[in-house]
Protein backbone atom coordinates (compact mmCIF):
# COMPACT_ATOMS: atom_id res chain seq x y z
CA UNK A 1 0.00 0.00 0.00
CA UNK A 2 1.75 3.46 -0.97
CA UNK A 3 0.76 6.83 0.81
CA UNK A 4 0.60 9.59 -1.48
CA UNK A 5 2.14 13.35 -0.01
CA UNK A 6 0.72 16.42 -0.63
CA UNK A 7 3.71 18.41 -2.15
CA UNK A 8 4.29 21.80 -0.04
CA UNK A 9 6.27 24.69 -0.42
CA UNK A 10 7.63 25.08 3.18
CA UNK A 11 9.36 23.12 5.71
CA UNK A 12 7.04 23.78 7.96
CA UNK A 13 3.81 21.61 8.43
CA UNK A 14 0.61 23.56 7.56
CA UNK A 15 -1.22 25.32 10.15
CA UNK A 16 -4.02 27.51 8.94
CA UNK A 17 -6.55 27.41 7.04
CA UNK A 18 -6.85 30.92 4.41
CA UNK A 19 -9.77 32.94 2.76
CA UNK A 20 -9.47 36.44 0.92
CA UNK A 21 -12.15 38.69 1.53
CA UNK A 22 -12.68 40.84 -1.66
CA UNK A 23 -15.64 43.17 -0.21
CA UNK A 24 -13.44 46.23 0.85
CA UNK A 25 -16.64 47.60 2.89
CA UNK A 26 -17.71 44.11 4.83
CA UNK A 27 -15.91 43.16 7.84
CA UNK A 28 -16.55 39.98 9.13
CA UNK A 29 -17.08 40.00 12.87
CA UNK A 30 -18.44 36.11 13.05
CA UNK A 31 -16.65 33.44 10.79
CA UNK A 32 -18.25 32.27 7.97
CA UNK A 33 -17.63 28.57 8.52
CA UNK A 34 -18.73 28.06 12.23
CA UNK A 35 -20.26 31.08 12.56
CA UNK A 36 -18.10 32.08 15.93
CA UNK A 37 -16.63 35.16 17.11
CA UNK A 38 -13.72 36.14 15.23
CA UNK A 39 -10.17 37.38 16.77
CA UNK A 40 -7.35 39.22 15.39
CA UNK A 41 -3.91 37.21 15.24
CA UNK A 42 -1.00 39.45 13.36
CA UNK A 43 1.76 37.21 11.59
CA UNK A 44 3.59 37.30 8.43
CA UNK A 45 2.11 36.38 5.01
CA UNK A 46 4.27 34.26 2.16
CA UNK A 47 3.52 36.33 -1.28
CA UNK A 48 4.56 35.42 -4.36
CA UNK A 49 3.72 37.78 -7.03
CA UNK A 50 4.70 37.12 -10.98
CA UNK A 51 7.04 36.46 -12.31
CA UNK A 52 10.09 36.58 -9.90
CA UNK A 53 8.87 38.21 -6.00
CA UNK A 54 8.67 36.67 -2.63
CA UNK A 55 7.77 38.80 -0.20
CA UNK A 56 6.75 38.40 4.06
CA UNK A 57 4.64 40.62 4.48
CA UNK A 58 3.69 41.14 8.78
CA UNK A 59 -0.14 41.37 8.48
CA UNK A 60 -3.20 41.45 11.12
CA UNK A 61 -6.00 38.83 9.66
CA UNK A 62 -8.93 37.89 11.35
CA UNK A 63 -8.95 34.63 13.36
CA UNK A 64 -11.21 32.21 14.39
CA UNK A 65 -9.83 29.62 17.03
CA UNK A 66 -12.61 27.24 16.47
CA UNK A 67 -11.75 26.59 13.01
CA UNK A 68 -7.98 27.82 12.56
CA UNK A 69 -9.06 30.20 9.55
CA UNK A 70 -7.23 33.40 8.85
CA UNK A 71 -9.11 35.93 6.84
CA UNK A 72 -7.01 38.43 4.85
CA UNK A 73 -8.63 41.93 3.47
CA UNK A 74 -8.15 41.63 -0.28
CA UNK A 75 -7.68 45.34 -0.57
CA UNK A 76 -5.72 45.85 2.36
CA UNK A 77 -3.11 43.17 1.58
CA UNK A 78 -3.23 44.77 -2.36
CA UNK A 79 -2.50 48.52 -0.72
CA UNK A 80 0.32 47.61 1.37
CA UNK A 81 1.66 45.33 -1.57
CA UNK A 82 1.09 48.39 -4.35
CA UNK A 83 2.40 50.67 -1.52
CA UNK A 84 5.62 48.34 -1.39
CA UNK A 85 6.00 48.45 -5.31
CA UNK A 86 4.78 51.54 -6.90
CA UNK A 87 8.17 53.01 -6.33
CA UNK A 88 11.04 50.28 -6.39
CA UNK A 89 9.35 48.31 -9.17
CA UNK A 90 5.94 49.71 -11.05
CA UNK A 91 6.43 47.19 -13.79
CA UNK A 92 5.37 45.07 -10.97
CA UNK A 93 2.18 46.73 -10.05
CA UNK A 94 -1.16 44.46 -10.87
CA UNK A 95 0.41 41.38 -11.60
CA UNK A 96 -1.04 38.26 -10.32
CA UNK A 97 -0.11 37.07 -7.01
CA UNK A 98 -0.54 33.79 -4.48
CA UNK A 99 -0.67 34.34 -0.50
CA UNK A 100 1.71 31.03 0.18
CA UNK A 101 1.75 30.35 4.04
CA UNK A 102 2.97 31.93 7.01
CA UNK A 103 7.05 32.62 7.98
CA UNK A 104 7.83 32.02 11.24
CA UNK A 105 8.02 35.48 13.25
CA UNK A 106 11.87 34.93 13.91
CA UNK A 107 12.96 34.46 10.11
CA UNK A 108 10.48 37.39 9.37
CA UNK A 109 12.22 39.73 11.98
CA UNK A 110 16.00 38.72 10.90
CA UNK A 111 14.94 39.12 7.21
CA UNK A 112 13.69 43.11 8.27
CA UNK A 113 17.06 43.39 9.46
CA UNK A 114 18.86 41.62 6.62
CA UNK A 115 17.40 40.41 3.56
CA UNK A 116 17.49 36.31 3.62
CA UNK A 117 18.01 33.86 0.87
CA UNK A 118 15.63 31.75 0.02
CA UNK A 119 17.22 28.25 1.65
CA UNK A 120 16.94 30.11 4.51
CA UNK A 121 13.33 31.46 4.28
CA UNK A 122 12.21 27.67 3.14
CA UNK A 123 12.43 25.75 5.84
CA UNK A 124 10.27 28.58 7.76
CA UNK A 125 7.24 28.86 5.79
CA UNK A 126 3.97 26.84 6.93
CA UNK A 127 1.98 26.20 3.77
CA UNK A 128 -2.06 26.91 4.25
CA UNK A 129 -3.85 23.61 5.33
CA UNK A 130 -7.01 24.79 3.01
CA UNK A 131 -6.89 27.52 0.81
CA UNK A 132 -10.48 28.89 0.38
CA UNK A 133 -11.65 30.69 -2.87
CA UNK A 134 -12.88 33.82 -2.23
CA UNK A 135 -15.36 35.04 0.19
CA UNK A 136 -18.57 35.42 -1.37
CA UNK A 137 -21.77 36.90 -0.06
CA UNK A 138 -25.30 37.83 -0.12
CA UNK A 139 -27.29 40.30 -0.88
CA UNK A 140 -29.22 41.63 1.73
CA UNK A 141 -32.93 42.06 1.86
CA UNK A 142 -36.25 40.62 1.92
CA UNK A 143 -36.91 37.21 -0.05
CA UNK A 144 -39.49 34.58 -0.74
CA UNK A 145 -39.21 31.40 1.16
CA UNK A 146 -38.53 29.44 -1.84
CA UNK A 147 -36.07 32.52 -3.39
CA UNK A 148 -31.95 32.52 -2.88
CA UNK A 149 -30.38 35.95 -2.49
CA UNK A 150 -28.17 36.77 -5.68
CA UNK A 151 -24.80 36.87 -4.67
CA UNK A 152 -23.01 40.62 -4.37
CA UNK A 153 -20.10 40.79 -6.91
CA UNK A 154 -17.12 41.90 -5.35
CA UNK A 155 -15.85 45.55 -6.99
CA UNK A 156 -12.82 45.68 -9.20
CA UNK A 157 -9.30 46.70 -7.69
CA UNK A 158 -8.32 50.08 -7.43
CA UNK A 159 -4.97 50.40 -6.85
CA UNK A 160 -3.16 46.79 -7.81
CA UNK A 161 -3.62 47.43 -11.55
CA UNK A 162 -1.33 47.28 -14.49
CA UNK A 163 -1.06 50.54 -15.40
CA UNK A 164 -0.29 51.77 -19.25
CA UNK A 165 3.43 52.52 -20.17
CA UNK A 166 4.14 56.04 -20.22
CA UNK A 167 5.19 57.46 -23.87
CA UNK A 168 7.98 59.64 -23.26
CA UNK A 169 7.95 62.71 -25.41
Amino acid sequence: MSTTRTPRFGGLPPRYKFMLNPYPDQRLYHCPLCDGKLGQRKLPLLIHIDPDHLIALNYTCRYCPACNLLIGHKTEIEHLLYQLFSASAPEVVGNEYLIIGTLEKRTWRDGVKQPQGLQTVLPNVSDFKTYYSELRMSRLGWYRGDQEPPIMEPPPAQEWVKRPARQKA
